[in-house]
């Protein structure tokens, strides 16, 4: 037993991550291709971020549309985290009170410089959250 939950936990973090790259990874593929980078902003307390995780991100149409057109990156508010934020490295926190973000969940997009661009605040349904993403893969 003593074994076998540290892999069914590792197998619990691995299925509930959900879609997304880091965000080094964001930045410097942006940097290639100009794929849109989309920050989510949560935290592990967050009901409203836990069900989208469990519902929307899961969702193969959402998946697909994420994985193929942006970079999709999660960044927990509640981690010390450092992000690249307006020409300066900061805590993901930092940055939330920088983009005067007023909840979780959040989505930032940024342009293909690194630049914010968009910001949305709240929950989506699947369908709504496919909406936003092919909007802005649009402009």
């Amino acid at each position: 037993m003593k074994i076998l939950l540290p892999i069914i936990t590792i197998f619990a973090c691995l299925v509930f991550a959900g879609p997304g790259v880091s965000y080094k990874e964001a930045i410097e593929g942006n940097k290639k291709n100009g794929k849109p980078i989309l920050l989510e902003f949560y935290a592990d307390w967050c009901i409203p971020c836990i069900e989208m995780e469990k519902t929307v991100f899961k969702d193969p149409a959402v998946a697909k549309e994420l994985k193929n057109n942006f970079y999709f990156v999660r960044l927990n508010t509640e981690k010390e985290d450092q992000i690249y934020c307006e020409g300066e490295t900061m805590r993901v926190l930092d940055c939330v009170e920088l983009w005067e973000i007023p909840g979780i969940p959040s989505f930032a997009v940024l342009d293909k410089d690194g630049s914010l661009k968009h910001i949305t605040t709240g929950t989506f349904e699947k369908k709504t959250f496919l909406n936003f993403l092919k909007a802005i893969r649009k402009k």
